[in-house]
């Protein structure tokens, strides 16, 4: 059975519509179905102090998200920025070495073009061009 079956329209009739003729039926009346009062469901209610649990369980559940985020970042303390690797003190250039190889050897899991960046700030160098 269709929900259009089981709902009759609410329709507004006018005061000087109405007309009262109790002998007279103009229509056939069917009764419908009427659920029992056990079989509704109560609607959800959330109290003061289920609010304050769900806010807490959501400010948790954020603060969990941005330190995986954090933590998984490639410029992170723990994913191995320049605070966190091992980088040697001082590098012996050879004729034929270049700025982008030793910013190659020095961190390979990063941009070479950011360790160049560096490494010439560091060593008070011009851009080269």
């Amino acid at each position: 059975m269709s929900a259009a079956t089981e709902f009759a329209p609410a329709v507004y009739i006018p005061p000087q519509a109405r007309t009262h003729r109790p002998a007279e039926q103009l229509a056939t009346v069917t009764a419908l179905y009427q659920p029992s009062e056990v079989s509704i469901a109560a609607p959800l209610r959330l109290t003061r102090r289920g609010v304050v649990a769900l806010a807490g369980v959501v400010a948790v559940l954020a603060a969990a998200l941005v330190l995986l985020a954090w933590l998984s970042a490639p410029g992170s303390a723990a994913a191995g920025s320049a605070a966190g690797r091992a980088v040697p003190a001082t590098i012996t250039v050879q004729p034929g070495d270049t700025l982008w190889g030793i910013a190659t050897s020095l961190a390979p899991q990063r941009d070479p073009r950011a360790e160049v960046a560096e490494l010439q700030q560091l060593n008070s160098l011009g851009s080269g061009s």
